[in-house]
């Protein structure tokens, strides 16, 4: 897709030397409308309850990000709306986007109550990608149901093999975390075609009401620590309990979810597991396997096997405290470029041309905006 984003000068929102750079865009949200969607939905007893009054989101959120704005809208398609590949193609222009990796944007399943229903309206959105974006040449990350494995399985088998579907997108939260055992089917479908694990960020599970989450009640608490906390709390369990022991190719990218946590993980989790490393031989993988540790250290998987997105970038004004946390991080082995694009919160590839932190290592701004996205990706 690439060579079909082409420099509009009178549109362009970011700097000119920015279209002489390759830059893949890990988060790219599509937006199909709901009666897009409804010729999708195979089921004749879904469809009769998906388009009644209540529509395809029954449930509305307990907190909701237009109380945090002005004008009271969410800000969510603040950058527009794009039904099809040309929408993409348009809005790449604007931001030197070479390779945007589209995702439906069904963020809000995981918040409904009914498996049946949401597992109808996740195929619907991949069958409509199939044939908008996958059979159009755009680069897209399929979804695939965290609640239903089974049903995460039937949908790579379906559509795994397809030229142009690059990654399976699904979602982190604060209930079941991706380390648990019921996944290894998945894991090990998903080595097997090559494909990364996108997982982005969700407000919740079915139920929605936690302890802690029942008392965030401002913008900055849910997206701006609520999902980092969680991103953290799911690549530690990956971790401990030996995901990527039994399944060392296997790469989970982590969208929306911070990045400057990896510092703390990183020195933490090897301080820890170093003092006391006796209880990983009582983990059922470990177990299982009869392994009585891990294989390495643990800030070597979190370098290895675990990816973050950069929007929001968050990056220190300073170019000494900026590189100094980027080296931290291990940003030119874990960091990926995203936009977030349509949302208010869309973050261009600027930094990448006015921080001197990387005016003055162009390996580490290439790393992040299109090797380390390479090296992952079926493209």
């Amino acid at each position: 897709m690439g060579s079909s984003i082409q420099r509009l000068d009178s549109n362009a929102e970011v700097p000119e030397e920015a279209f002489d750079v390759d830059v893949i865009d890990m988060d790219f949200h599509v937006n199909p409308l709901e009666e897009d969607l409804e010729p999708y939905i195979e089921d004749e007893r879904a469809l009769d309850r998906l388009t009644t009054e209540f529509g395809m989101w029954p449930i509305p959120d307990k907190w909701d990000a237009a109380y945090a704005i002005a004008e009271g809208n969410e800000g969510l398609f603040t950058q527009g709306r794009a039904e099809v590949a040309e929408d993409v193609y348009e809005a790449c222009q604007k931001f030197a986007i070479d390779t945007p990796i589209v995702n439906c944007a069904l963020n809000m399943l995981p918040q409904q109550h009914h498996p049946v229903l949401k597992n109808a309206v996740l195929e619907a959105g991949n069958s409509y990608m199939l044939d908008h974006f996958v059979d159009e040449d755009v680069p897209t990350a399929l979804s695939i149901a965290k609640w239903d494995v089974d049903h995460a399985l039937d949908e790579l088998d379906r559509w795994g093999d397809e030229d142009g579907v690059v990654a399976a997108y699904s979602w982190f939260d604060p209930r079941e975390p991706w380390g648990v055992e019921a996944f290894d089917p998945v894991f090990e479908k998903l080595e097997s075609l090559g494909l990364p694990l996108l997982l982005h960020g969700s407000l919740a599970f079915w139920p929605q009401h936690s302890y802690v989450g029942d008392e965030m009640l401002t913008w900055t608490e849910v997206l701006g620590f609520d999902w980092p906390i969680y991103g953290m709390v799911n690549t530690v369990n990956m971790i401990m309990r030996g995901v990527f022991d039994r399944y060392p190719d296997l790469n989970v990218v982590f969208q929306e979810a911070g990045h400057w946590w990896i510092p703390f993980a990183r020195y933490r989790m090897d301080e820890f597991y170093e003092m006391h490393p006796e209880d990983v031989q009582i983990t059922p993988r470990k177990f299982e396997d009869g392994g009585h540790y891990l294989d390495r250290a643990p800030s070597e998987y979190l370098r290895d096997n675990i990816y973050v997105c950069t929007q929001p970038f968050a990056l220190p004004r300073r170019a000494g405290e900026a590189r100094g946390m980027l080296d931290l991080s291990m940003a030119s082995d874990t960091f990926l470029y995203s936009s977030d694009w349509p949302h208010q919160t869309l973050d261009p590839p600027t930094w990448f041309f006015t921080s001197r932190a990387f005016r003055d290592d162009e390996e580490l701004r290439d790393d992040i905006l299109h090797d380390n996205a390479e090296e992952i990706l079926r493209l």
